[in-house]
């Protein structure tokens, strides 16, 4: 494990709002609350949201947003950006007539690039001014790591490797030499992360637990097991392959919107009175938040709920708009419906989750069920899956507790840092000792031939033995879907080399390949169905001398959110005066869903 760097800072980029927090190895976590325009209100997590002027250049990001005035014709407003860094996505929503949304994922990605920059300068500012460097030096010549999540939902290399260069683009990991950055857990497992070493609940040797984190435009659910109780060092392994849905508070909102917009089709004459994005508007009304927020909490709860209609007067009153003193009135009954919806996809997929186990022979109890993210803070959210859960028991949940989680809202950020923390204060122990593969991984190789085994295969002479044959572009499957995989073992495959006395080859080519395959239905070559060439991995062993030129290796390190590729020589890693390990991703490959 390298140094403990000087400074961690962890990102959570969501979809309505973004939190941050750092630390040292002498102070805690801090989470940023002093975000430009916030005032004196300590807010916690930034609006994700960017205000453009009509030429194109930036006029205002996060919550200086509120105070610009975006009905100008000259001005446009871009939110929700971060879910269409996915292409998918992004078409589903254009198909779906979604208005307001990127013209392509180009733009998307140039907004994520545009927002995290700004991040970036205020988050630079704000540490340097907190450890007393801003006007000497800064933190340029400090070790810096940057962590950052990413939904569960993201399956595809492709989608990770865009991020990854949306982030550098930003600014993050760029502005010094020992500055890193990169992608580490998934927002399902940093949420389990932060569970464990911060929950009340009192865990046991075993416990099985599920973090079901509800954001604004995606929920992740991680099926865990607690695999060390130790206080300050806990571990857990994943049960099941983490889960994925576009479900968040961001649906609420456009129900709402849907909803409003409704009523004022049926009342022509005062819509035309009214601005035309009246209902969204009303959507972002401080009014709804709180109603949204608050809604299921005992002492709020009544009958009629009333929202104010800002820019409307006090004497105004509709019965057939259901307006009553400049207020909109909604039923108990239309704000459930709102929220229902949502509830019964999330249960759709804890289900799933708690179906596994029996699926895999192993019919246990989930005893917690960890409640996080702005729509899992919900009280609705939370008494309505409990209800659901004790009025229909689950045979692997028939006792569970529904607990909100320590700080939800936050939950990500801090997941990374105490993750982060312990690796490197035990010597690389991390928080998820154990993950399953979502897919299979293998590498192209040769095998020599056999005529039962390599029937219609491609076959090669051997160059330095006439009597042999190698079969080609035959696969080595290093590891299997639904395989357990240490994080922090990396998979390593020995190469030999036959080089000539004259040859002064020192670099060679590793093509990776990707399947979805079921593990018992795995192709054992690239002529059979259901594999896809993931990259080509070129190793530079530049400044070996010939007589040392021997054996290589080349290690996979599976992380979480990421793949990461290391060379290694003569047992130990190879670094040379240059980029040793080059990965070239294959078009195809980056397209695969890694579920």
């Amino acid at each position: 494990m390298a140094d403990k760097p000087d400074i961690t800072v962890s990102i959570d980029l969501g979809t309505t709002y973004t939190g941050v927090a750092w630390m040292t190895p002498k102070t805690p976590i801090q989470v940023i609350s002093d975000w430009p325009g916030s005032g004196d209100r300590g807010e916690r997590k930034v609006p994700t949201t960017l205000i453009y002027n009509a030429d194109g250049t930036l006029s205002s990001w996060g919550f200086m947003c509120d105070d610009d005035d975006e009905t100008l014709p000259s001005k446009f407003r871009r939110d929700f950006f971060k879910i269409f860094i996915d292409e998918e996505t992004l078409v589903a929503a254009q198909q779906r007539g979604f208005a307001n949304v990127p013209k392509n994922p180009k733009e998307a990605q140039q907004f994520a690039t545009e927002y995290l920059r700004q991040v970036y300068i205020h988050v630079k500012e704000t540490v340097e001014t907190q450890i007393g460097k801003r006007h000497f030096g800064g933190w340029t010549d400090m070790t810096v790591t940057f962590l950052f999540s990413v939904p569960t939902t993201w399956t595809r290399m492709e989608i990770i490797n865009i991020f990854k260069g949306i982030i550098r683009d930003a600014g993050f990991g760029v502005e010094g030499p020992r500055h890193m950055a990169q992608v580490d857990l998934t927002e399902a497992e940093a949420a389990a992360v932060a569970t464990l070493k911060t929950s009340a609940v009192s865990f046991n040797h075993g416990s099985l637990f599920l973090t079901v984190d509800a954001g604004g435009g995606t929920t992740d659910l991680a099926l865990m097991r607690v695999t060390s109780r130790n206080v300050n060092f806990p571990q857990m392994a994943q049960m099941s392959a983490v889960k994925g849905v576009g479900i968040g508070s961001t649906l609420i909102d456009r129900a709402f919107v849907r909803l409003v917009m409704e009523r004022l089709a049926g009342q022509p004459d005062i819509q035309r009175q009214l601005p035309k994005d009246f209902a969204v508007r009303l959507s972002k009304s401080h009014h709804f938040k709180i109603l949204k927020h608050k809604f299921g909490e005992k002492v709020y709860m009544q009958p009629v709920f009333k929202i104010q209609m800002e820019g409307v007067s006090h004497s105004f009153s509709h019965a057939g708009l259901g307006v009553e003193n400049g207020r909109m009135l909604f039923t108990m009954a239309e704000i459930q419906s709102l929220f229902d919806i949502q509830i019964e996809g999330i249960m759709k997929r804890i289900t799933e989750q708690l179906n596994w186990l029996s699926e895999h022979g192993q019919p246990q109890q989930v005893e917690y069920m960890i409640l996080s993210g702005g729509l899992g803070s919900s009280p609705y959210v939370r008494d309505k899956i409990q209800q659901q859960l004790l009025s229909y028991p689950h045979i692997n949940a028939t006792q569970v507790a529904v607990v909100p989680c320590h700080d939800p809202q936050l939950v990500v950020v801090r997941g990374l840092l105490l993750d982060h923390q312990q690796r490197t204060e035990t010597g690389n122990i991390p928080v998820l000792a154990a993950r399953i593969a979502r897919s299979s991984y293998g590498i192209v190789v040769r095998e020599m031939y056999s005529p039962a085994t390599h029937f219609d295969e491609d076959v090669v002479q051997d160059p330095w033995n006439r009597k042999k044959k190698w079969a080609a572009n035959q696969i080595q499957w290093l590891i299997r879907k639904g395989d357990i995989v240490d994080p922090n073992v990396p998979l390593v495959k020995t190469f030999e080399y036959r080089l000539g006395p004259n040859d002064t080859t020192r670099s060679w080519n590793a093509d990776i390949v990707v399947s979805q395959n079921e593990a018992s239905f795995l192709p054992k070559s690239l002529k059979q169905a259901g594999v896809t060439k993931l990259c080509r991995v070129r190793s530079n062993l530049d400044g070996v001398e010939q007589h040392q030129l021997l054996l290589k290796q080349k290690r996979v390190t599976v992380a979480p959110a990421d793949l990461r590729f290391e060379l290694w020589f003569d047992g130990q890693k190879f670094s040379g005066n240059h980029e040793p390990v080059t990965p070239q991703w294959s078009e195809a490959g980056l397209k695969v869903n890694q579920e």
